[in-house]
């Protein structure tokens, strides 16, 4: 099973990597995975060695990841947002054989005992010019990749998929969005979040080309589909916001073919405009765990079920219990490392319900506020909070307290003018049930978020 030889048999010279001006063809990628994988054999690595991955997320960054697909080790990259307290954390989790970064960022391993080699000197390495035999095939059980959670409440969790969760995964999705030869997939979330490295393996496994954008921001994305032939694109709402608050953004989405939307509920407000603007949004559900997107349903085709999160692919069961939503299938996870193995059923403690086929999240369960035994979504607050002039950006969350249990606390970025309680109270009064009212507002600066977009808890609780 080694997808970039097979399109290197059928489709050596076709564009695989597209990177601002540079193109790769999936010929010239294969080479350089190659050149890298005798100076990763000439140092010992082995099948199912555990490579963590600390680069930019562009082409090297590809190549490596391949390289260890060449030669059955399991790449594991992780987010260059991390402070160094937390990437400890996680190297201690996934205990890796080898270290890869860059001469730049060198000095944050400093403190790590694992082995450790940039990438600037890998081709420089390997001591001698002897080839050596790869005859490694990978198997479907076989461990791909190991990706960390977003760990947007706390230190992630390293998930192990293997090559028949991609499989499968994969497959899905070209049966949902038809996949052809002349797509372009924008692929602007990170390598080292699922969202970013699935679109890596469909297109390895489907033979289109991917657009690299390594930085998940607006303007760069915008710049990406007016300069180049992109067709399909993954975005989480507050990234599809962005760019349609740019000049000429709706009409530049509204060339594409499909707009994958994933990443958590979206706000009636949001998904109001992509249909009146007739835009081709897929509403995705899924997570690391379920390999990426395991539902969907197209915006257009059924705007009444535009608040669905949508229906399940083949071989995926969907129970709930206890209102919570558990999945089950060949696209979900071995287990978390360190862990018992999940036997393809995963509890997602998001919160939702099942209408015929049709699967409603009303929230993930960590974002649930309990307040005065009442249960408030913070996604519904902030929703009202942005419809107030004068209020750029919000964030809602449940502080501990003596009388309510959990106080509900509105973060808020305003535009210029200052804001009093009392008139912003009156104003939610007219869109919220009273207990869902914030008790206090605290005005910042910015909200705090990941690269997908999401907010940072407990960085945000911090301010």
């Amino acid at each position: 099973m080694n997808w970039l030889q097979k399109q290197v048999q059928q489709n050596p010279l076709k564009l695989f990597i597209q990177e601002g001006k540079h193109k790769y063809s999936f010929l010239d990628v294969a080479e350089l995975v190659q050149a890298y994988s005798q100076a990763f054999l000439r140092k010992g690595i082995q099948p199912q060695d555990k490579i963590l991955i600390y680069l930019t997320g562009d082409i090297e960054e590809v190549a490596i990841m391949l390289t260890c697909f060449e030669i059955g080790a399991i790449p594991s990259p992780i987010s260059r947002m991390l402070t160094i307290k937390e990437q400890e954390a996680i190297i201690a989790i996934i205990q890796p054989r080898l270290i890869i970064t860059n001469w730049k960022e060198r000095e944050r391993f400093d403190s790590i005992s694992y082995p450790l080699l940039c990438i600037e000197e890998i081709l420089i390495s390997s001591g001698n010019d002897s080839v050596i035999k790869n005859d490694h095939e990978n198997k479907v059980d076989d461990v791909c990749a190991i990706i960390l959670t977003s760990g947007s409440t706390g230190i992630p969790k390293a998930v192990q998929l293997t090559y028949g969760n991609f499989e499968i995964s994969c497959k899905n999705w070209n049966n949902f969005l038809q996949f052809e030869s002349g797509d372009q997939f924008l692929c602007c979330l990170p390598l080292h979040h699922i969202g970013g490295f699935a679109v890596l393996c469909r297109a390895l496994i489907y033979g289109f080309s991917i657009n690299l954008v390594s930085i998940f921001e607006a303007q760069a994305v915008f710049d990406a589909i007016s300069c180049h032939p992109v067709t399909i694109i993954s975005l989480v709402p507050t990234m599809l916001k962005r760019i349609l608050e740019i000049e000429g953004g709706k009409e530049a989405l509204k060339t594409m073919r499909h707009i994958l939307l994933g990443g958590g509920p979206s706000p009636k407000s949001l998904l109001d405009i992509c249909i009146q603007e007739r835009l081709s949004i897929v509403k995705v559900y899924g997570m690391t765990e379920t390999c990426s997107g395991t539902f969907g349903l197209k915006l257009l085709e059924e705007p009444q079920n535009k608040f669905y999160t949508g229906r399940p692919f083949p071989k995926t069961t969907v129970l709930i219990k206890n209102d919570e939503i558990h999945i089950s299938g060949p696209m979900v996870m071995k287990g978390y490392l360190g862990e018992r193995n999940t036997n393809g059923t995963h509890n997602s403690h998001d919160l939702g319900r099942l209408d015929d086929d049709l699967l409603f999240l009303h929230i993930r369960r960590k974002d649930l506020i309990v307040s005065g035994g009442e249960n408030i979504n913070p996604l519904e607050v902030e929703e009202c909070l942005l419809s107030v002039n004068g209020i750029s950006d919000a964030a809602v969350v449940g502080k501990a307290d003596d009388e309510w249990g959990q106080k509900i606390t509105a973060y808020i970025v305003l535009k210029s003018t200052p804001l009093e309680k009392e008139s912003l109270n009156s104003e939610l009064k007219k869109l919220l049930s009273p207990y869902k009212i914030p008790k206090d507002y605290i005005q910042v600066s910015h909200i705090p978020r990941n690269e997908l977009g999401k907010i940072k808890y407990d960085k945000l609780k911090a301010l």
